[in-house]
């Protein structure tokens, strides 16, 4: 792999392990001192800021390149933590850790676009599989140590300040001496360039939209990820409410019994373990496979095991379909990505990465509505619903495969190559 790609995987391990751990802290810092109604306000306020400066950070990115908009964000979050920890230990002030961590959710959001456009920059189509699969994942590894480091050492909330302004240090030096530019000659944009920046960069995010191509797979991956965000939000209230105390075994010596939370808990840590060791050996296995096949397999896999999951109280059910959705996600998720890269228009890619990054905020706000949807409506109902979206998802991204095959077929290389073509494609 590029020297790029192996860094950006090494920074995103460290950002995604700081996110996990410390957001959670975060909103229970700020529940206590505010209350939980204002601390919800307040997480909100974030997410909006979030989403703002993901789309900057696309457009920054395109203009001016991945590195230097990497090296803003990155010096500009090393700063906010540091106003954190002071805040937070000389100060004392409340607000001035909010606006700190609002600035520093701001700087983190701008780097991501520019990330991910420098690792499809950096990789070359026939391995681009096997870098998402790495991505992949050291992205789970990340989830699973950041949320185990923030649950045991949230009473060290200075500290573990402290540790990430120097670990975001490390990240900005290690950027500033290694990473080079990626940016293609012509990625100035998908639309000319005008005076006023902010006109360009609104034109720019309309010529993403009129990607026919580019809307299939999107929303095609939105459905999926709306599927895959009910584990934390619909299945825990379901299984929290409904799932019966009972013996999971008895070994004679060691008897276990859980209750819903407990076996919450117990999905979840089966899906990151499968996630950690079989990742990276599936994509070995999967070599020879179309891309085409791995998303149908996967994606059946996937939606038959959270359609069980939705309706199942016995405990081994529950746990057969995690180990089946954790798989079917394995399958289907580095091609997937794969697919992602080889529709983006070189020209614009980090504006695509931007647009990309939606369906994750989009899915967060699906997920506590079909908690609400679940007390009018019966479990059987929402397991259905989990179809339909595992169904459309598939064949959305299957015809997305259907027109990148043709377009190579056809010996076209790039989406978008000027402003208005993308409602042609």
């Amino acid at each position: 792999m590029n020297r790029n790609i192996k860094i950006r995987i090494g920074v995103g391990f460290v950002q995604r392990f700081l996110d996990v751990m410390l957001i959670p802290l975060m909103v229970i810092y700020f529940s206590q001192l505010y209350g939980a109604a204002t601390a919800g306000v307040l997480t909100m306020i974030a997410a909006a800021v979030a989403i703002g400066c993901t789309f900057l950070g696309g457009h920054l990115s395109d203009v001016r390149g991945r590195r230097s908009t990497l090296l803003v964000g990155e010096v500009g979050s090393l700063v906010a933590f540091i106003g954190m920890a002071l805040a937070n230990s000389v100060w004392e002030s409340g607000l001035g850790v909010y606006l700190f961590y609002l600035a520093n959710t701001g700087l983190i959001a701008i780097v991501r676009p520019a990330s991910d456009a420098m690792v499809i920059d950096a990789s070359e189509p026939d391995i681009r599989k096997a870098v998402y699969a790495v991505i992949y994942w050291s992205t789970n590894v990340a989830f699973v140590v950041g949320a185990l480091v923030g649950a045991f050492l949230y009473t060290s909330l200075n500290e573990l300040l402290w540790a990430s302004a120097a670990a975001t240090g490390v990240v900005a030096v290690v950027t500033w001496l290694w990473v080079s530019e990626t940016k293609p000659e012509d990625a100035a944009g998908a639309a000319p360039q005008q005076r006023n920046w902010l006109v360009s960069m609104l034109l720019g995010y309309v010529d993403v939209l009129k990607d026919r191509v580019f809307a299939k797979l999107f929303w095609g991956i939105l459905l999926f990820t709306c599927v895959q965000v009910q584990l934390s939000s619909y299945i825990a209230v379901r299984l929290a409410e409904e799932f019966t105390p009972q013996r999971l075994f008895d070994l004679g010596f060691w008897e276990l019994d859980v209750d819903g939370v407990n076996m919450f808990g117990i999905l979840r840590s089966i899906s990151c373990f499968l996630v950690v060791c079989l990742a990276l050996y599936a994509r070995k296995m999967l070599a020879r496979t179309s891309d085409g096949k791995q998303q149908t397999m996967g994606t059946l896999m996937f939606t038959a095991g959270y359609m069980t999951v939705a309706v199942s109280n016995d405990p081994w059910v529950l746990i057969a379909a995690a180990a089946v959705f954790a798989l079917g996600e394995i399958v289907c998720s580095p091609s997937r990505q794969a697919l992602l890269a080889d529709v983006v228009h070189p020209g614009a890619r980090s504006k695509y990465m931007a647009v990309y990054q939606l369906q994750f905020r989009i899915a967060l706000v699906v997920g506590p509505l079909f908690v609400t949807l679940g007390t009018q409506v019966s479990s059987v109902v929402i397991s259905l619903l989990y179809g339909v979206f595992g169904l459309a998802s598939l064949v959305l991204v299957q015809l997305t495969i259907r027109d990148r095959d043709a377009g190579r077929a056809a010996g076209v290389q790039a989406p978008l190559a000027t402003a208005g073509q993308g409602a042609q494609r």
